[in-house]
């Protein structure tokens, strides 16, 4: 079931490697899921752990990084490293959660201002 991918002149031969991997991954080949996770799962981790400073949550993220992806997978174009395209949907998913959260930590009971209280009267 392996697809062959023709050379991609733009990318690294590291990349012309993955860029095969997710041909096969397409073609439905669930080593080829494997292989792309094995490769990046410890550099996205670190790179979400850095963000929002819980394992947990780095975690968390790192795996909807992954799902993300493979579910857009036959949408990858090879203009740029599988990597760099993983990496970008990494980041943006991330910061998604960390302004979610910010806004979770806001309340509508919070005055506006420091140590002041809201008069919305007139």
């Amino acid at each position: 079931m392996e697809v062959k991918a023709e050379i991609q002149n733009n990318l690294s031969p590291r990349a012309n490697e993955d860029y095969q991997w997710v041909l096969n991954a397409i073609e439905g080949d669930q080593r080829a899921y494997k292989e792309l996770m094995n490769r990046y799962r410890n550099s996205i981790f670190h790179m979400m752990l850095k963000m929002v400073k819980s394992r947990e949550d780095a975690d968390d993220l790192t795996l909807e990084a992954f799902g993300k992806a493979f579910n857009k997978l036959p949408s990858y174009a090879p203009r740029y490293a599988f990597s760099t395209w993983l990496f970008k949907i990494a980041i943006n998913n991330c910061i998604d959660h960390i302004r979610k959260k910010r806004l979770k930590l806001l309340s509508i009971d919070d005055p506006i201002e420091p140590g002041g209280d809201a008069d919305f009267s007139d």
